[in-house]
C-alpha cells in the first residue's frame, strides 16, 4: 500500500511538472512576460559613441578657446560597453553622415552648418582604444578662429570594427557634436551697477554669461533687479575698445559710445545705455569677468 501511494505520488508530480512547463512555453515565454537563459555563450562586446550620459540623443555642445593655429582636438569618445577594458588595441572606423545635422534641423529649428571644409580627420577616422582602456577619441584638425561667427554641427557613425567578436551599438552608433568656438570676451561675469526702470529700478548685483556670437561680439540676457527676456549684442571694437550695443528684443536709445567701453586690462566692461518700450529703461554699471562659462 505504500509503495503504491509513493509510486502514484510521484507520478503525479511529474504530471504537474510537465503540465507547468507546457503552460510557461505557450503562455510566458510567447508574450514575453519571462525571458529564456542562456548559459551558454558570452555577453556581447559592444562599441557605442556615447556622447550624452542621461539620454540616447547622442547630441553634444563642445566649446574651445579661440585660436589662428592649427588644432587637434579630441571631439568624439568611443567607448566599448564591457564589464572589463579591452584585452587587445581596438580600432573603430567613424565615418562622417551630415544628413545626421540635417535630420536634427529639421527636427528642432535650428541652422547648424556643414563645416567639413574647415577641417580635417586625424588617423583617417579610425580610433583606437587602447588594450586595457575603455574609450578612444574621433580625432580632427582644424583653426578655431575659421569656426567663429556661425553654428556649426558634425555628424558621425560608426562603420566599422577591424578586430572580430564586437559588435556595433543599435541605439548609440550615431552622434552629433556642435562645435562652438570661445571668443576672449566670452565667460561668466559680476555684474553690478544701477537700473533706472518705472516699477523695477534699483541697484543690481548678478550674473551675466556673455556668450560669442562672432570674432569680436557676444550676447548676454539682461539680468539686473529681475530676469528680463532682453538679449543684448556687445561688439568690441579691437582698436578703441569701444561697445557697440544692439538687441534684437528692445530698441536700444542713443548713447554716449566712450561711456560704453572694454578695458582689457581687468577685463570689465563699463555700460551706460538703455531702451524704451513703454517708459525709458536706462542700464549703468560694470560687468567684470569672473570665470569661464
Amino acid at each position: 500500500m505504500n509503495r503504491y501511494k509513493i509510486i502514484c505520488a510521484t507520478f503525479f508530480i511529474a504530471l504537474f511538472a510537465t503540465g507547468l512547463t507546457g503552460c510557461l512555453k505557450d503562455d510566458d515565454f510567447d508574450n514575453g512576460s519571462i525571458q529564456s537563459l542562456h548559459t551558454n555563450g558570452t555577453p556581447p562586446k559592444v562599441v557605442e559613441i556615447k556622447l550624452t550620459a542621461a539620454d540616447v540623443s547622442n547630441f553634444f555642445v563642445a566649446s574651445f578657446d579661440n585660436s589662428d593655429n592649427d588644432t587637434v582636438v579630441e571631439l568624439i569618445p568611443v567607448n566599448l560597453a564591457t564589464a572589463g577594458a579591452a584585452p587587445e588595441d581596438l580600432h573603430i572606423t567613424l565615418t562622417p553622415k551630415q544628413s545626421l545635422v540635417d535630420d536634427y534641423n529639421a527636427e528642432h529649428g535650428t541652422i547648424y552648418g556643414d563645416p567639413s571644409a574647415l577641417y580635417t580627420l586625424e588617423d583617417g577616422g579610425v580610433v583606437t582604444i587602447p588594450k586595457g582602456s575603455y574609450t578612444g577619441y574621433l580625432k580632427i584638425k582644424f583653426k578655431p578662429s575659421d569656426f567663429l561667427g556661425a553654428d556649426w554641427a558634425v555628424g558621425f557613425e560608426i562603420t566599422a570594427i577591424e578586430e572580430s567578436g564586437y559588435v556595433i551599438s543599435g541605439n548609440l552608433n550615431k552622434g552629433i557634436v556642435a562645435i562652438g568656438i570661445k571668443n576672449n570676451y566670452d565667460g561668466i561675469y559680476h555684474a553690478t551697477g544701477y537700473f533706472d526702470h518705472p516699477s523695477l529700478g534699483g541697484d543690481y548685483d548678478a550674473e551675466w554669461a556673455f556668450a560669442t556670437t562672432g570674432v569680436q561680439s557676444n550676447q548676454f540676457q539682461l539680468i539686473t533687479t529681475a530676469i528680463f527676456s532682453v538679449f543684448v549684442d556687445v561688439t568690441v571694437d579691437p582698436v578703441t575698445n569701444l561697445l557697440t550695443i544692439e538687441s534684437s528684443s528692445v530698441a536700444v536709445d542713443p548713447y554716449d559710445p566712450a561711456k560704453n567701453y572694454y578695458d582689457p586690462a581687468t577685463r570689465t566692461f563699463y555700460f551706460d545705455w538703455g531702451y524704451t518700450t513703454s517708459a525709458p529703461r536706462h542700464v549703468t554699471g560694470t560687468a567684470v569677468y569672473d570665470r569661464p562659462r
